[in-house]
């Protein structure tokens, strides 16, 4: 689109060459049915990734299926395509079959098969090619073509990168912006983390010519809540939050019957770990949400140079960025908290104002 023109090009990072991108197109032109897969518990970032690149691969005349491994949050529903997701626990048969005729797979947004739960298995049998596009850290993915760029602050933006140096910029419409926008958006905190990058905001300037409305994306995603979300989330902060301030933490949780008792939905939870972090004193802040009564689905947000990615990745099989990682732990909420009590005094040291006494 002309409008772009008199729009600076953001640059291609290093990690996106072309002869990967001469290898995509190869790819792309030799195929008809493309299907698209992302993590568990999708987020705007996964989602948005995801229906995004299906926009631009149906512009081209391809045949797409998005399939995710769950129900994707309720406030990300708004984004066009997602009403036409594959949602693997749902109806997995159709899943199965989807990834089995696919001739080329996409992995977006995720680092390790394990990350798709039972879909790993779909994609691991299927004779498709497979491409990966991710931006998270300890990249363990198998196949014909990796694009790992673990700098970008989001797969969103790492996706309009290689669609930009594959020369298929112009197929990213209006809906497929919104998409792009969206997991630009989310994985950031509204550009609030992992943001300082301009041409970042070079890219936004872009999608904003394709007629984005970034104020109603904003207003879809972050502000439009249901009242159980809004009780769950006042709940969570006024009685379940601690404060550990000798570790310039807080911790938040959240058990399954306390979910269930509050009406929760998928994605309810959503941006509550950054709450903690508008208190004066807190550095990282972390949500543990009991998903079973054996698994433990972990969250942490810092600010400043606290490494939260290091706490996911050394104690709760995760990762992430700077500022914003998750992990996971198999065992009870109980015994959760009480790791993650442990191990605070491991990593004062690293805190900006070191604990009081």
């Amino acid at each position: 689109m002309n409008e772009t023109l008199n729009i600076p090009v953001p640059a291609t990072p290093r990690s996106i060459t072309q002869s990967a991108m001469r290898k995509l197109r190869r790819m792309l032109d030799s195929v008809r049915r493309v299907s698209i897969v992302c993590h568990m518990s999708p987020d705007g970032d996964a989602l948005g990734s995801s229906l995004a690149l299906a926009h631009v691969l149906t512009a081209m005349g391809k045949s797409v299926r998005v399939v995710t491994p769950d129900m994707p949050p309720r406030n990300l529903m708004f984004l066009p395509g997602a009403s036409s997701i594959i949602i693997t626990s749902q109806i997995p048969d159709v899943a199965e079959r989807t990834l089995a005729q696919a001739e080329l797979v996409f992995c977006l947004d995720f680092n390790d098969l394990r990350r798709i739960d039972r879909l790993g298995r779909y994609v691991e049998a299927s004779s498709a090619r497979r491409i990966t596009i991710d931006h998270h850290l300890d990249f363990n993915m198998p196949g014909d073509l990796a694009i790992s760029d673990p700098s970008s602050s989001s797969t969103c933006a790492l996706l309009y990168h290689v669609l930009a140096a594959a020369g298929l910029e112009e197929l990213i419409d209006t809906d497929a912006a919104t998409c792009l926008y969206t997991g630009m958006m989310t994985d950031t905190g509204n550009f609030s983390y992992n943001s300082n990058s301009p041409d970042l905001y070079l890219i936004i300037a872009r999608l904003l010519t394709r007629g984005i409305d970034k104020d109603e994306i904003y207003r879809r995603a972050w502000n439009e809540s249901t009242e159980s979300r809004i009780r769950l989330c006042g709940y969570a902060l006024s009685e379940k939050m601690a404060l550990h301030r000798n570790h310039r933490a807080a911790v938040i949780t959240l058990s399954l019957d306390e979910l269930k008792e509050r009406g929760y939905s998928r994605g309810d939870t959503e941006s509550l770990v950054n709450q903690p972090l508008a208190i004066l004193g807190i550095e990282y802040s972390i949500f543990l949400r009991e998903d079973r009564t054996d698994f433990v689905k972990v969250s942490m947000r810092s600010v400043g140079s606290f490494p939260v990615n290091r706490l996911c990745a050394e104690h709760f099989g995760g990762g992430g960025h700077l500022n914003a990682a998750g992990g996971e732990f198999h065992g009870s909420l109980t015994d959760c908290m009480a790791v993650v009590e442990s191990i605070m005094p491991q990593y004062d040291s690293l805190l900006a104002t070191q604990p009081d006494n």
